[in-house]
């Protein structure tokens, strides 16, 4: 009982108030709120303004006794329900108390009262009162919430963008909402009572109806994608939901079906297919257009620089360099920078069309490690850089492509050596790490931002590198190592901040795990 609820009333009448004041008293020990009543007529008209849990109700009164009271309560919708028990002194033969019974009356206490037995029977009823209360507040409650569920569903039925139809249990449709009418083209007036098969386009066949059937009635529930017909006879794609609605003896009942135009969704997703087979297209070209300009352009680079060399051999032997030589060191200064970026290109397009091969043998560590030092010493020098290299905790030998990784090495050398200053250092440190060979290329130059790090990998990007370095570099050469360094199955790490150098660290299996 909910703890704030009023008291259960009960009515006592009696001609007589002291027994009135007596029973009002002994009643004081239950928790109900008494209201009596001296003559059978007040207690018709009491009855009327209040609801009773229980009347104690005397036979024996002046004006109309208690059977006439009885009887007319038992005649109102209001009262008729309410338990009555007689008290009495004088009315105690069977003859009265079939009477009693028959006017409408549950119990008959006599007088003089025992306080228990009555103090129980009351009880007894007050406790049924109340149940019965609290069952109407749960029946009431129940009621309310159906409702609300009921207006709720209506109001989703009317309002969901997606479009429903229900068919009963015969697959006859029963109700469509508007979004079935706008997706569709059909009125409600013109499906209502037919089979939902007049909105099927003709393009699946048996099977597919009978695999759908099959998963409905064995999981209660299909969902797919189904081509359908419109009224204009526009076949469109759909997203159908299927459910079933059983009752309680297991039966099916309805069939509920939820569907969406996914037309404008199909028509992305071909879209996106075209544009990403474009792309690939495109990227296929320009790696082929890469390679076939790179070859095209190495011939005459490598004869430029081959000519401009031989000239300044025989300028220096007639002793005659003058600014003739500047210019041809110019042209192969130039030549060669050109001519690493053929390489860069040549060697992108071939990791890019999938045809870099590696070619897996044990490498020394040593004699890979002094080569790279010792063809960029002359680098090094020029810029009054400090190059040395560290093979203490080194592994002898691993395995991997040697050529192809001579060549990441050199490539972070050259890029550390590019980007110090006048005066800095650059350092290469090799050590064995958990099964692996980690090649650290440190230097004391410019630093990279933080926001920079991550795509210095990807092809033609780069830093943001200070003044004096400006125009430095292609933008690929990153990029080769990383993905060679991916093909030998490892991995390759910056870290850096502007002002305070650079670490680059080159890590692949020892024993060779390509991906």
């Amino acid at each position: 009982m909910n703890p704030a609820s009023p008291s259960p009333k009960i009515l006592i009448v009696d001609d007589l108030k002291a027994n009135l004041i007596a029973l009002a008293r002994l009643l004081a020990k239950v928790d109900v709120e008494v209201i009596s009543a001296n003559s059978g007529n007040e207690a018709l008209a009491l009855s009327l303004d209040h609801d009773f849990a229980l009347i104690l109700l005397d036979v024996q009164m002046p004006d109309i006794d208690g059977y006439e009271v009885a009887e007319l309560l038992r005649g109102e919708d209001r009262t008729c329900d309410v338990p009555i028990i007689f008290v009495t002194a004088n009315q105690k033969d069977d003859h009265h108390r079939l009477r009693g019974y028959g006017a409408g009356a549950v119990d008959y206490i006599e007088k003089p009262i025992d306080d228990v037995i009555l103090l129980s029977k009351v009880r007894v009823f007050i406790d049924l009162y109340r149940s019965h209360i609290e069952l109407q507040r749960e029946i009431e409650e129940r009621k309310r919430r159906e409702e609300e569920t009921q207006l709720l569903a209506g109001t989703i039925f009317s309002a969901s963008a997606e479009a429903i139809l229900v068919s009963d249990a015969d697959n006859n449709i029963i109700t469509v909402n508007p979004a079935f009418v706008q997706v569709t083209g059909y009125q409600p007036a013109e499906v209502i009572g037919q089979n939902p098969r007049l909105l099927q386009s003709g393009l699946h066949d048996a099977a597919f109806f009978e695999g759908m059937w099959e998963q409905l009635l064995a999981d209660g529930h299909w969902e797919g994608e189904i081509w359908n017909r419109r009224k204009n006879g526009e076949i469109y794609p759909e997203w159908l939901s299927i459910s079933l609605v059983r009752g309680a003896d297991g039966a099916v009942s309805r069939h509920v079906a939820i569907f969406s135009d996914i037309t404008r969704r199909k028509r992305v997703e071909r879209e996106l297919t075209e544009s990403r087979e474009a792309a690939e297209a495109a990227n296929r070209a320009k790696s082929r257009f890469l390679a076939n300009m790179s070859h095209e352009l190495r011939t005459p680079l490598n004869a430029i620089l081959g000519f401009s060399e031989l000239i300044e051999l025989e300028l220096q032997a007639a002793d005659q360099p003058g600014r003739y030589g500047d210019y041809l060191r110019d042209i192969q200064a130039s030549g060669r920078h050109l001519l690493d970026l053929v390489n860069d290109l040549l060697d992108m397009a071939k990791i890019e069309a999938g045809k870099w091969t590696l070619t897996l043998a044990p490498v020394e560590t040593e004699p890979l490690v002094v080569d790279c030092v010792r063809l960029l010493q002359g680098q090094a020098r020029l810029g009054s850089i400090r190059l040395s290299h560290n093979l203490g905790a080194a592994p002898k030998e691993f395995v991997g492509d040697a050529r192809a990784l001579k060549q990441c090495l050199i490539n972070l050398v050259s890029n550390a050596i590019k980007f110090t200053p006048t005066g800095g250092e650059v350092r290469v440190l090799i050590e064995e790490i958990d099964d692996s060979v980690a090649f650290h290329v440190a230097d004391t130059g410019i630093g990279i931002a933080p926001e920079d790090i991550s795509r210095l990998t990807e092809p033609f990007e780069q830093g943001k590198p200070a003044v004096f370095q400006a125009g430095q570099g292609t933008g690929l050469g990153l990029a080769v190592v990383k993905s060679i360094v991916d093909l030998h199955g490892g991995t390759l790490a910056i870290a850096s901040q502007p002002g305070s150098g650079t670490n680059v660290t080159m890590t692949v299996p020892i024993f060779g795990k390509p991906s």
